[in-house]
């Protein structure tokens, strides 16, 4: 609903993010817009033209067919204006690095995937002259980068920036604090922001995914660790400095043991326990699944700890859904019915299902989140009178 009252400002800026978020979600008329937003004609024709002159939203061909087909004057539509700005995702996950460029429809446009061994001053080097590479390419002349999202692998705090020490990163990127954040604010001159990489793709679940509609529900993700992220009452929920989720710390019993989580179900606990002293790789797991029945029984009951685990968060959180992603997702329906069976046997229930998103459902969420706040810190130094554009 649209806000009015004594303080103009503040209201034509709540009013400026709500046409902008109708807008990122589809092309409207200014008559649609209006009697979703309850807007008055006069309020909201004053809004479109200032959006409109600012750039940030652009005229476009009416997507009604039967608008189009009718007699009469053709309704305007309204669209985000996808190239007003441009915001860089660089992923850093599971030594695979993904650096991304998004319109401000939140659409990916460009992209670069590389395989890292592990992360170094070096390869973060590399990095700043990929995404350097991107951004000087012809159709991207006149476009800004806005800002730029580091998705990590690792305990993000999201009160100071500081990535907690991570076994996938050198530990000379911890020599000096927030280092990566400084070193891309300082080549680009743009806002940086370093988030958890689990707690975006729970974000890309929510807008995308499985988790989409749900009031509160949890990704989990299980790979070479174990990670989570909640979403309760319809948001993303990271906890006071933004650990909230960490369910592959979580402390349960397996074969005998008490340890976290992460040392029984994770692939790395997994592979380490069917190499036999030898090398062994995902596929290689994935074969032994479906080929001997010992390794297929050990892995089911992996599985079978983690819906244990869950089991206590469904009756701590009263959560509904619970989406699994990560390569454990290969085993197949009898994986999952393990875990399911396990959830059960709470006291509310919850439904647990894989997740429909590729790999990059990180990237997909930073891109989402980056967009989402960049335009809103857009509009609030366009309200103040302040330059975005060097802020």
């Amino acid at each position: 609903m649209g806000l009015t009252g004594k303080n103009q400002s503040y209201a034509r800026l709540i009013n400026n993010r709500m046409v902008m978020r109708e807008l990122s979600r589809a092309d409207c008329s200014a008559t649609m817009l209006s009697r979703e937003l309850r807007l008055s004609n006069a309020a909201l024709s004053s809004i479109i033209s200032d959006l409109k002159r600012d750039g940030y939203i652009r005229e476009v061909a009416c997507t009604d067919n039967n608008a189009t087909q009718a007699l009469g004057r053709k309704p305007v539509y309204y669209s985000i204006n996808e190239n007003f700005g441009c915001v860089a995702v660089v992923g850093l996950s599971n030594h695979r690095a993904t650096v991304a460029l998004s319109d401000m429809k939140a659409c990916i446009t460009d992209s670069v995937e590389t395989r890292v061994e592990r992360y170094d001053v070096a390869t973060i080097y590399e990095l700043v002259l990929t995404l350097k590479n991107l951004i000087a390419k012809p159709e991207y002349s006149g476009v800004p980068l806005l800002g730029i999202d580091l998705s990590v692998p690792g305990r993000v705090n999201e009160v100071t920036g500081d990535l907690i020490l991570s076994p996938q990163f050198d530990k000379d990127l911890f020599g000096e604090k927030n280092y990566m954040v400084d070193l891309f604010a300082r080549q680009f001159g743009v806002p940086v922001k370093m988030t958890n990489d689990i707690n975006l793709a729970g974000y890309a679940e929510m807008c995308r995914g499985a988790l989409r509609d749900v009031e509160n529900g949890m990704l989990v993700h299980v790979d070479e660790g174990i990670g989570g992220a909640l979403i309760l009452g319809g948001k993303l929920y990271t906890g006071s400095q933004g650990f909230a989720g960490e369910i592959g710390i979580m402390r349960t019993e397996f074969d005998g043991r008490i340890d976290v989580l992460d040392e029984f179900s994770s692939m790395r606990a997994v592979k380490n326990k069917l190499s036999d002293g030898k090398e062994i790789h995902t596929d290689d797991v994935m074969r032994l699944y479906r080929s001997d029945a010992s390794a297929r029984e050990y892995i089911n009951k992996t599985a079978d700890c983690i819906g244990r685990v869950l089991k206590d968060v469904v009756e701590l959180l009263d959560i509904s859904t619970i989406v699994v992603s990560g390569r454990v997702t290969g085993f197949g329906d009898e994986y999952f019915e393990c875990i399911q069976a396990a959830v059960d046997k709470s006291i509310n229930g919850a439904r647990v299902c894989p997740s429909a998103l590729d790999r990059g459902a990180s990237i997909v969420g930073a891109v989402s989140k980056a967009v989402e706040a960049l335009t809103a810190d857009i509009l609030e130094n366009k309200s103040n009178n302040k330059s975005w554009r060097n802020e």
